[in-house]
């Protein structure tokens, strides 16, 4: 893939190759390793650098590749965590696909603070990372120092997606296909990988193209296309179930929530509707952002991210 290294770039733009960026930094301390969760489902998880702990929790069959570029920026002043669910990239599929909830996700990541005595933490959250985060804090609140919510929606994201909701019967068609030819689906799934028609329409739709690199996009479809789809079909059963409407207004811990301006997979109405339902939460809009505001403009976000940690004195 020809590289997008030499195009000229904004302030606030990537700035290190995909190679330069997940070569290891020696200086920085890092441990990776597995847990095994409530019900034995063994869980990857890693640990970078050293001080107070932030979370980073991502979206629906994404991986840390949607927040490297935090990790990266953070891990040197702080000790930067984030684990695999179940059923995505380095974590075991559970036996029960019923697990793959929300309530599920936010139990792991509690035994996980547990397994490394993290007492409380600041979660940051992109996607469906916001409800797992929103999830962990309904659940355990003593436990959250403060968040930072990207992205995220408050209910029903397939009624929303788009701005409308008629992808809803295409979700439907691979439930049906998961239900009567598993075969046909799997082979479906993985046409995906390396597709250079489907690498333009996320690139489009999840991404600033003119921001966010064209390998980043690329090995994201590539990483969805490896995942077993019962995974994705399963979680987004429960996902599209979600609705915090009715105890957000509960929340204590100090929230930055964030939004891409030109965000076309979850709408800029949800992000005001979050910060409307969260009492004294803080609203940052991104523009010229998308869905992926922090993987568009890393820099920016990374500055809006320290502003709160200060903010919080964090």
């Amino acid at each position: 893939m020809k590289s997008t290294e030499t195009r000229s770039r904004p302030s606030g733009s990537r700035k290190k190759s995909l190679r330069d960026r997940l070569r290891p930094e020696t200086d920085v301390p890092t441990k990776h390793g597995y847990f095994r969760s409530f019900d034995g489902t063994k869980l990857f998880y890693s640990v970078e650098g050293e001080g107070k702990p932030l979370v980073f929790c991502y979206g629906l069959v994404c991986s840390s590749l949607h927040w490297t570029y935090q990790i990266e920026h953070f891990r040197k002043n702080y000790r930067t965590i984030w684990m695999d669910y179940r059923g995505h990239q380095n974590s075991d599929v559970p036996e029960d696909l019923g697990s793959l909830n929300l309530e599920s996700l936010a139990k792991d990541l509690k035994l996980l603070l547990d397994e490394l005595k993290v007492a409380d933490a600041v979660l940051l959250g992109h996607s469906m990372g916001v409800n797992v985060v929103l999830e962990f804090a309904r659940l355990f609140p003593e436990r959250v120092a403060g968040m930072v919510l990207s992205n995220g929606t408050v209910n029903r994201p397939l009624e929303t997606l788009l701005n409308s909701n008629a992808l809803v019967p295409g979700f439907r068609a691979l439930e049906f296909l998961r239900d009567k030819s598993p075969k046909l689906l799997n082979k479906i799934w993985t046409l995906q990988k390396g597709n250079p028609l489907v690498h333009r329409t996320i690139g489009m739709l999840g991404f600033n193209p003119h921001l966010t690199a064209k390998e980043d996009v690329a090995l994201y479809v590539d990483q969805i296309a490896d995942m077993d789809p019962r995974v994705f079909l399963s979680l987004i059963r429960n996902y599209d179930r979600y609705d915090g409407s009715t105890w957000l207004h509960t929340i204590k811990a100090p929230t930055r929530i964030l939004a891409g301006e030109d965000d076309y997979i979850i709408p800029l109405a949800q992000q005001e509707l979050l910060h409307q339902l969260i009492a004294g939460s803080e609203l940052e809009i991104i523009r010229h952002g998308s869905h992926c505001p922090q993987m568009d403009l890393p820099d920016l976000v990374n500055s809006k991210i320290e502003e709160f940690l200060r903010r919080i004195s964090y």
